[in-house]
């Protein structure tokens, strides 16, 4: 009577192992970033998870995930990023013109250099947090990010 038993183990544990319990399939997520007037510079990317350091730039606010780029065309541009676990993101990014790592503003901290967003500006200054969060389900997902 063992032998029965042993075989319909054998049989289920193939089934047991592809329920809930199975660690979710992480996809990837696409930035395209449209509307690069300069060929030069790098680009910037900051990929936040909370509205804590949203478009501020000292060095205590750390992004989720941060990812630089080099520009070298004024070609649309696809960045992918791997790895990234499900859940809701936010994206700022802006073009470094002048290799100072730093997004140069002018006297009313208006950006001098290309910047963009997971949402359009708003009439009224960047869109905030949580009008530019995206739900990445860890499924291939696609962004839009147009260059101002």
């Amino acid at each position: 009577m063992r032998i029965p038993i042993l075989i319909a183990a054998a049989l289920l544990a193939p089934l047991a192992a592809t329920g809930e319990d199975a660690t979710p399939t992480q996809g990837v997520l696409e930035i395209s970033i449209t509307n690069i007037e300069n060929a030069s510079g790098t680009l910037y990317i900051a990929i936040l998870n909370s509205p804590a350091g949203w478009l501020e730039s000292d060095s205590e606010s750390k992004p989720f995930r941060d990812v630089t780029q080099a520009v070298s065309s004024t070609d649309d541009l696809l960045i992918s990023i791997e790895g990234l676990p499900p859940g809701k993101y936010a994206i700022s990014l802006f073009q470094d013109l002048d290799g100072d790592a730093e997004m140069d503003t002018n006297f009313i901290g208006f950006p001098k250099e290309p910047f963009g967003f997971s949402a359009p500006m708003g009439k009224f200054g960047p869109p905030k947090y949580e009008e530019a969060v995206i739900d990445f389900s860890g499924e291939d997902t696609s962004v839009d990010v147009t260059l101002n």
